[in-house]
């Protein structure tokens, strides 16, 4: 009777086993490209330098055309640490940091930039 319903289990394992795992895809799965990602921003150009920091740093990106832009810097769990809005000068928004405080903690942060027709978000690290 053990060995009956030991191998009712060991099967029934087996089946859900193998609904569970997907098919292999015939061909290759095309993904897009680093290149082809960079060549849909280079036209936007953002820096943030220095990475990493002391916690002052600067944010520049060019060749934007909307007049506002939210600036808005994260930690990794999602808490936003600052927010501003920025507001463009000649096609460009530039911004420098001072997080050099008691109440921002060394680590990773986030920094995302959004306006109406573009977002980015991008690493630095506050040592």
């Amino acid at each position: 009777m053990k060995q009956l319903i030991l191998t009712f289990i060991t099967c029934l394992s087996l089946l859900t086993m193998q609904a569970q795992t997907r098919p292999s895809v015939i061909g290759q799965v095309d993904e897009p490209s680093e290149k082809a990602l960079k060549g849909q921003q280079d036209d936007k150009a953002l820096a943030i330098y220095p990475n990493p920091s002391n916690g002052v740093f600067t944010i520049s990106i060019s060749n934007v055309d909307d007049k506002k832009a939210e600036l808005s810097i994260m930690n990794v769990i999602g808490n936003e640490v600052y927010h501003e809005t920025l507001t463009n000068a000649d096609n460009h928004f530039s911004k420098t940091l001072d997080l050099n405080r008691p109440s921002i903690a060394k680590g990773l942060y986030y920094v995302k930039l959004e306006s109406e027709n573009y977002s980015v978000v991008r690493r630095i690290v506050i040592r």
